[in-house]
């Protein structure tokens, strides 16, 4: 099972920091972004190596002009696929 994250704030505050260091503790994580979480795709250098598999909302990403980075999986039901990820293959969810 794995811990996942949902991260809709922007670079620099203070929740998004609270999320990569919680992430850093995670043996296993996933990592969702969204709303303004997709701007960490600009230092994506930045983002902590134990998120195993990292997502993209592909709606924020192209409402913000955002390029696409190839490590970063955009599924086509975002929201359908966090929702599943929430209930049945998460044994922790955190949302920031």
């Amino acid at each position: 099972m794995t811990d996942t994250f949902l991260l809709t704030k922007a670079p620099l505050t203070s929740r998004s920091q609270l999320c990569f260091r919680l992430m850093e503790c995670s043996r296993d994580a996933k990592l969702y972004l969204a709303g303004d979480g997709v701007y960490h795709m600009l230092g994506i250098s930045d983002l902590p190596n134990t998120a195993v598999e990292i997502f993209a909302c592909k709606e924020d990403i192209l409402a913000r002009g955002i390029l696409t980075r190839n490590e970063i999986m955009m599924p086509d039901d975002f929201y359908g696929q966090l929702a599943k990820d929430m209930m049945e293959n998460s044994d922790r969810v955190y949302v920031f």
